[in-house]
């Protein structure tokens, strides 16, 4: 009696298993449309690809804080710094320029009179610079306080000079402008008269 229940489940068996079977062995292009496919798996994150994001917080608004007390530390050079007019001038060829309040005046034998340009002042470590533009060009004066010696008139200015015009750059000596002697005016300069009653 059980062997008759047997056989008669065994076809039904065989059918189920060929069903799986079937399953397992079809193409890709073979099996439902709503079946899913695979997930592939993640890839690693490459640190270097991460995209840069904006910090949540700005050190401009809120600063960043350094273990124990802070105080600040002056980086410019303090001469260079504190001398806010120069006078700097340079052999072979000769040049000279005349800087102060945002403006160079520069000299050379071709130009005697001299032709100003507008520069910017920048302090850094070492001294300062000034720069503009000439004919399209750069033009720099940078001084710094090292002692320097002019062997053409023989005589020592307290600072070095750099000066670029273009392509060309050009050594030199500095130091602060001596002021400017003030020139006396026309009452000054006119004879005082005396009055016509002493005369004679």
């Amino acid at each position: 009696m059980k062997l008759r229940y047997a056989l008669a489940i065994l076809p039904l068996t065989l059918a189920a298993c060929d069903e799986q079977t079937m399953q397992d062995m079809r193409m890709p292009w073979d099996r439902p449309l709503d079946a899913a496919p695979a997930e592939a798996p993640a890839e690693p994150v490459d640190p270097m690809q991460t995209p840069l994001t904006d910090p949540e917080v700005s050190p401009t608004q809120v600063p960043i804080e350094v273990e124990g007390e802070q105080s600040a530390v002056a980086t410019a050079e303090a001469t260079t710094l504190n001398t806010q007019a120069y006078t700097a001038r340079g052999n072979e060829p000769f040049w000279r320029v005349d800087v102060a309040n945002g403006t160079a005046q520069y000299r050379t034998p071709e130009n005697q009179s001299g032709r100003n340009i507008a520069v910017n002042r920048i302090v850094y470590r070492q001294g300062v610079e000034y720069i503009g533009e000439l004919n399209g060009g750069p033009f720099s004066l940078n001084i710094r306080n090292v002692r320097c010696a002019d062997t053409m008139a023989d005589r020592t200015y307290p600072m070095t000079a750099l000066l670029r015009v273009g392509s060309r750059r050009m050594q030199g000596c500095a130091g602060p402008a001596e002021p400017v002697a003030a020139e006396p005016s026309a009452a000054e300069a006119a004879p005082q008269a005396r009055p016509a009653a002493q005369q004679g």
